[in-house]
């Protein structure tokens, strides 16, 4: 009965709502690229959506993620992103269900550049700390009082227990940082955003501040060496740029080398590319063994990933583009375009994965009693949750009883349900 006056209520008071639908990308090449689901979180000022596209480049999943989702990827058999307010990061398993939330230690609160999961459960965060320095004891003219701020790094086993701290001021001299000004009041020293276990289980870290890349001993914390920056150790060879500038996405692929996204701030002129290195640690040498820039010359100042896939080919996320939305490009080993997808003008994507994980469970938007049907079971249970004043903005509550998209459970998803089993 009560289901039959809210029916009729609605259909008198309201006029029917329009679906929020994703968003409008484009397809402009799509010529038998690796076919895997992309995994990717599109932000702009006024809304942000977590997604996955499908091999046939159609909507898999997608929520109005608000404040949530930066950095949204396959961490081992989980789905990990960032919760900006609370400054964690939550896990979710194949059933759409959120299965836990990671924490810095300590007085630190997590950044969202970056978290690795190991295969052990134990996983990587980073953070940062702001304190005071007499800087006149590091440099001539150096402020009695300026905030320093730096990168930490921490690693926490299956338990949640932290086993290993790396904090930058202890293992790095600020004073070798001659490419920023030490004497200012307030010094952003690092930006760190990824972190990479090696294949000798140690870590690297990017800080693209200072556009270099630290090799750091996983249980002393020692540093091992330092690649690019104001204190390179390589010999870089067949670079025509001589090194990457304020990179993002440092990673060690399977053939021992090593892929970045050189985002090229500070190249002359600025220009953005994927590159590939092959390493020589102990004579210290960097050979460029590929590279990848963009026909139409795309240069992102900001954000940005680099995806080596199974097949070879490279799966690039462009960054910030000024004037242009978040452009998707996947190349072959010959840097043949196999697939491009741009978005509106005013979305950006930090980071962009390709994954062979799916959801385990059906993907029908409005199914919340998961019996594969919707039917007016699940018309009453939108109904009570609309009705409660405890809502859960959680992934499983966003897909099922969100319907329309705008992250409020209320009547129009209500009147979105009713158009459904009526209509389809």
């Amino acid at each position: 009965m009560r289901i039959s006056i809210i029916i009729i209520s609605l259909s008198w008071s309201l006029v029917t709502p329009q679906s929020r639908e994703y968003i409008d990308f484009q397809v402009l090449v799509n010529d038998n690229p690796y076919p895997a689901n992309i995994f990717i979180h599109s932000m702009s000022m006024d809304s942000r959506y977590m997604a996955v596209i499908d091999p046939t480049l159609d909507i898999a999943w997608y929520i109005n993620s608000g404040p949530l989702g930066l950095d949204f990827k396959v961490n081992q058999e989980l789905l990990s992103y960032f919760h900006k307010p609370g400054q964690f990061w939550i896990l979710m398993n194949e059933f759409m269900i959120e299965t836990d939330t990671l924490e810095c230690a300590g007085q630190y609160l997590a950044d969202y550049h970056d978290i690795q999961i190991l295969e052990n459960g134990g996983y990587f965060l980073q953070t940062f700390d702001s304190i005071l320095v007499d800087m006149s004891t590091v440099l001539e003219g150096g402020d009695t009082s300026a905030m320093v701020h730096l990168l930490i790094i921490q690693e926490f086993d299956s338990s949640h227990s932290l086993i290993f701290e790396w904090n930058a001021w202890d293992h790095l001299d600020i004073a070798d940082y001659t490419n920023l000004d030490l004497t200012q009041n307030n010094i952003v020293w690092m930006h760190g955003n990824s972190i990479e276990v090696d294949i000798d289980e140690n870590i690297l870290i990017s800080n693209r501040r200072s556009s270099e890349v630290i090799k750091v001993d996983r249980y002393s914390g020692a540093v091992i060496w330092r690649m690019g920056g104001p204190k390179n150790e390589f010999l870089f060879i067949d670079d025509p740029f001589f090194g990457f500038s304020k990179q993002h996405d440092v990673r060690r692929i399977d053939n021992g080398n090593i892929t970045l996204f050189d985002n090229g701030n500070l190249h002359d002129p600025p220009r953005s590319r994927a590159v590939e290195y092959e390493i020589d640690e102990d004579e210290r040498i960097v050979t460029l063994v590929w590279d990848y820039e963009h026909p139409d010359g795309h240069v992102g100042l900001a954000m940005g990933s680099v995806q080596r896939l199974p097949n070879q080919n490279t799966l690039i996320n462009w960054g910030s583009i000024s004037d242009q939305g978040a452009i998707i490009t996947e190349v072959d080993h010959n840097k043949n375009i196999v697939l491009e997808i741009q978005y509106p003008s005013q979305y950006h994507s930090y980071k962009v994965r390709k994954s062979h994980w799916e959801f385990e469970t059906n993907l029908l938007v409005g199914d919340t009693n998961l019996d594969n049907m919707i039917d007016i079971i699940d018309l009453n249970h939108i109904v009570d949750h609309s009705l409660s004043g405890d809502i859960e903005l959680d992934m499983f509550h966003l897909f099922r009883f969100d319907l329309n998209k705008d992250r409020i459970f209320d009547e129009t998803d209500i009147v979105q349900m009713v158009e459904n089993i009526l209509y389809d």
